[in-house]
């Protein structure tokens, strides 16, 4: 059996649980509400490099992404 190979227009599949990881930790860590959580992700650089698969940020953990959003 293989596995599906990743591209640009199916990266998406791999992003919403490491987006509810880190809001998850945004609102424990920073108390942010879910919304603020969620803007101040979607609007960080690492973001933008998360959605691009030739990045491959998509295959790191989530804690490595969260670390780039409190840089």
């Amino acid at each position: 059996m293989t596995r599906p190979q990743v591209t640009q227009k199916n990266v998406h599949l791999f992003i919403p649980h490491k987006v509810a990881k880190i809001c998850g930790e945004l609102n424990r860590s920073e108390h942010l509400s879910l919304n603020d959580s969620i803007l101040k992700l979607y609007n960080s650089p690492a973001y933008e490099i998360l959605s691009r698969e030739s990045s491959k940020l998509w295959q790191e953990g989530w804690v490595y992404m969260y670390q780039m959003i409190e840089k």
